[in-house]
């Protein structure tokens, strides 16, 4: 085994076994593990860089939960032995003591954590340990994980720790929440900086081009980013002009085949996918299909009236298995479960266009529509723009184009909840307080100052 191979499972090991500890800030630092100065070449940066995108392919990460828990809230999918830990998401009655919130919330500051060291230690190499290209290269893209890691935050929990430096010996450990307006700015901050630092010729090749952070993924992430700002601002027109350039830019274009995004991975639409592979397997795509090891099904025949039946996404989207099981079709790859996760591709970005253009446009301006067509033009499924009577149909209709789209990619529940559609969508669902999850308890018990969302 060489060098870097050693010090990836070096630090593979140490983020699993971080994960395990109580409280998210209660761990042994990475750079306190690897000994001072441990970021003193290019190699060892790079080695770091590894570890902290290996950190968000555990199951309780976006290997696994962070993918099938808002599934869970968006009513598609069910537990092969219906868990109440689970279910209790589809009725939208989640305990405060639910484990899945505790794990993802852990698995996701314990990647926050690993960013934070790269963003603090790589300005301090020196040019004879590592370029400035190199440097600027691995900030930018943990400033872009950092930035994933807490959208998904805090669209889940809202108010949450706005952590920004790495824990240390004598860090710390009570920080207040910060409201959803702080961490938006912040979220704002780290993908613009990343943007800027990131090359836009992107200098991996290959499955690394697709599967570590891009000037064009940080940009793409921040058009979906100011979609969902805009909620509470009403400030659209960033989200379009960022839409657009990633758009127009000439490096992305919708795969002819929708089946091809998840059977070949890495196509010419994926802007940033999470990549597993032979060695590093994917959880949620090991438990998904029909074999013996099967946890998670589609959870009943009502999702196949989603779609038309001349829809092109339709039969692979939804699988019918054995004992008229159905199951999740976007995950092919699961002998061995190599199966990457589709975290931002192109046709999510035309969708966000298409809102976010006819919101400016105050109309369904022949624009907005035009990027909805495209999605539906590959689809087989095309509505006139006649179809849409006003600007409140046509927003309507693109986030359940949107629902269609991104089965089972994570996306649907929080793209209803920005909008409040869920409040409709979902029978179970009676108030807003429960568009986000609660704090963990756990976490409130350490008395570091964490208060409850309200509702729990």
């Amino acid at each position: 085994m060489n060098k870097n191979n050693i010090l990836l499972l070096f630090l593979a090991t140490i983020i699993g076994l971080t994960t395990s500890c109580n409280n998210f800030l209660d761990r042994a630092p990475l750079g306190q593990v690897a000994q001072e100065g441990y970021f003193n070449s290019e190699t060892n940066a790079n080695a770091a860089l590894m570890g902290m995108y290996r950190s968000m392919m555990n199951s309780f990460s976006y290997g696994q939960s962070t993918i099938i828990v808002p599934e869970f809230s968006a009513g598609h999918v069910r537990h092969a032995a219906a868990y109440p830990e689970y279910e209790n998401f589809g009725v939208h009655q989640v305990q405060t003591i639910n484990p899945w919130v505790a794990n993802m919330w852990k698995a996701l500051y314990t990647t926050i954590n690993s960013s934070n060291q790269i963003i603090e230690e790589v300005p301090n190499m020196t040019s004879a340990m590592i370029t400035d290209q190199k440097k600027n290269i691995f900030i930018g893209e943990a400033k872009f994980i950092r930035a994933f890691n807490y959208f998904f935050l805090v669209r889940a929990f809202g108010r949450i720790p706005l952590k920004l430096a790495y824990t240390r010996e004598n860090s710390t450990l009570a920080i207040a929440q910060s409201e959803k307006e702080a961490v938006y700015t912040q979220i704002i901050k780290d993908l613009t900086e990343a943007a800027d630092l990131l090359p836009k010729e992107n200098p991996y090749t290959g499955d690394a081009g697709r599967g570590r952070a891009s000037h064009w993924a940080a940009k793409a992430l921040l058009a979906k980013v100011y979609l969902y700002q805009a909620a509470f601002t009403a400030d659209y027109k960033p989200a379009v002009d960022l839409s657009e350039e990633v758009i127009s830019s000439g490096k992305y274009s919708l795969a002819s085949d929708f089946s091809s995004i998840w059977t070949t991975q890495n196509t010419s639409e994926a802007i940033f996918e999470i990549q597993f592979n032979d060695q590093v397997t994917n959880p949620l795509a090991a438990v998904s299909n029909d074999n013996a090891t099967v946890l998670f099904f589609v959870k009943d025949t009502t999702l196949l009236d989603l779609y038309e039946q001349e829809d092109k996404r339709k039969a692979f989207s939804i699988k019918k298995g054995s004992k008229n099981n159905y199951f999740m079709g976007k995950f092919p790859n699961f002998s061995p479960a190599s199966q990457n996760v589709t975290a931002l591709r192109l046709a999510e970005l035309l969708l966000i266009h298409a809102e976010a253009r006819a919101r400016i446009d105050n109309s369904v301006s022949q624009t907005a529509y035009s990027s909805l067509k495209k999605v539906q033009d590959r689809a087989g499924i095309i509505s006139s723009v006649d179809t849409y009577q006003n600007l409140t149909d046509f927003i309507i209709a693109v986030q359940e184009e949107k629902e269609r789209e991104l089965l089972f990619e994570g996306e649907t529940w929080f793209d209803y909840c920005r909008t409040k559609l869920a409040l409709q969508k979902y029978s179970s669902l009676k108030s807003e307080t429960h568009f986000l999850y609660p704090i963990p308890a756990s976490e409130i018990g350490f008395g570091d100052g964490l208060s409850q969302n309200p509702g729990y």
